[in-house]
């Protein structure tokens, strides 16, 4: 597989992001539409579970407490993965969980999967076109197939304005390197405890993530506003989080502060 900076770059700025032990205190807890969006669409029932871009396992963790299904968490991270295993030790669930860390290839090409997750905008932090559809393609590879995708996105109309200008007025002045030449390709910095940490993302439209999910041998079928409000509140608070629940399904995908989408191998 060819070499990746911007995987590099990403593995980098999150292993620091929870050094520092700011992931946990943004990020406390699942968002918990998102949570019962999986259980009703087949986690309850699933008998393996990839979590790609696990992070520290807050859905992972979740998701084992409410099933019985052996899970998969990968990341770049090893920052991240050590602290799932931290908090995994505190659960009775480690035996149902394997940790991989590094390359995508360490994933081997079997178990096949009846669930794969790509949550919280993992997808987006992979680099071009190229890359993400080639990373879609070898999770269709490790799915079964009468299993199920669960992408979540950041959405071009809500996230990082600010950015999305700057560097499509770059893109224009023709200043601009690959894969900051691609439309909907950012940096931004965010920082944590007098830290900055720079992150790369992709902002998708839905009719982008279903051209992404098409060209690497899936079909979606269920595409929505993943919630109004930022993720971070949602997270924190349960009384915002209800309310977020119920803004949200007033919502077209495209205005969510994030898109998700359910997709099947075809």
């Amino acid at each position: 597989m060819k070499p990746n900076l911007i995987a590099d770059k990403m593995a980098d700025t999150y292993d620091r992001y929870f050094q520092n032990d700011g992931y946990r205190v943004r990020y406390p807890r699942p968002n918990p539409s998102t949570l019962a969006y999986l259980l009703r669409n087949g986690a309850a029932g699933a008998e393996r579970i990839l979590d790609f871009g696990c992070g520290n396992g807050r859905y992972a963790l979740a998701l084992l407490a409410r099933s019985n299904a052996d899970i998969t968490g990968y990341d770049i991270s090893a920052a991240s993965l050590a602290q799932f295993e931290d908090e995994l030790g505190r659960t009775p669930y480690a035996e149902r969980v394997r940790l991989v860390q590094g390359n995508w290839s360490r994933l081997g090409r079997s178990p096949r999967y009846d669930m794969i997750l790509m949550l919280f905008g993992v997808l987006s932090h992979l680099g071009d076109r190229a890359t993400r559809i080639e990373a879609l393609r070898r999770m269709r590879g490790l799915i079964r197939a009468d299993g199920r995708l669960i992408v979540s996105v950041p959405s071009s109309l809500r996230r990082r304005p600010r950015e999305l200008l700057k560097w499509s007025l770059a893109r224009r002045l023709q200043v601009t390197f690959p894969p900051l030449s691609e439309d909907g390709n950012i940096y931004f910095t965010r920082h944590v405890d007098g830290q900055p940490l720079t992150f790369f993302y992709h902002l998708y439209s839905p009719k982008q993530l279903r051209s992404e999910l098409s060209a690497a041998g899936f079909a979606v079928q269920s595409c929505e506003a993943e919630s109004l409000l930022p993720e971070w509140w949602v997270s924190q608070s349960r009384t915002l989080s209800g309310l977020d629940r119920l803004a949200a399904r007033l919502l077209p995908p495209a205005l969510g502060y994030g898109i998700r989408a359910l997709a099947v191998p075809v």
